[in-house]
């Protein structure tokens, strides 16, 4: 039986988290190279991405993917992520073009609440009004509830 290994804390799991995700990231690119620039273009179409977007995804994707996750969860967005599939899939796309990756994971490792990440994240404006529409929802609710009796 294979066990999964554990992640290590302060340097040496730092490196070793870049490493894993370095290989990961060039193992997709290298994958996509070997499709051909057509079923490269096909793959762009499928997901609605241009091919250049496609190549810088695929080797960025599973640390902006989990950075994404962590910031809806953190602004408490995880609900209205299952409703709005569409806008998750465009925060996605832009996270994993972002050139801020690493002071993004800095600022939720350190203090998730900390709003420093809004001066830098490209994705900022859609989260809030991400926040605003499940605050209306929200407001609505309690409305009808209000109304009911």
């Amino acid at each position: 039986m294979q066990q999964t290994p554990t992640l290590k804390t302060g340097p040496l799991g730092h490196l070793e988290r870049w490493w894993r995700n370095w290989k990961a990231g060039d193992a997709a690119r290298q994958e996509l190279a070997g499709c051909g620039d057509n079923e490269t273009a096909h793959i762009a179409r499928d997901i609605g991405v241009s091919t250049s977007e496609l190549r810088t995804l695929a080797g960025r994707w599973p640390d902006s993917a989990n950075l994404l996750e962590r910031r809806i969860a953190t602004l408490g967005l995880a609900p209205v992520a299952y409703a709005e599939p569409e806008t998750v899939r465009d925060l996605q796309r832009v996270c994993g073009q972002c050139a801020s990756e690493a002071r993004c994971e800095r600022d939720l490792d350190s203090d998730e609440r900390d709003r420093a990440w809004r001066d830098y994240c490209p994705s900022a404006a859609t989260l809030d009004a991400l926040r605003t529409d499940e605050r209306d929802r929200r407001l609505l609710r309690r409305r009808r509830k209000w109304r009911s009796f």
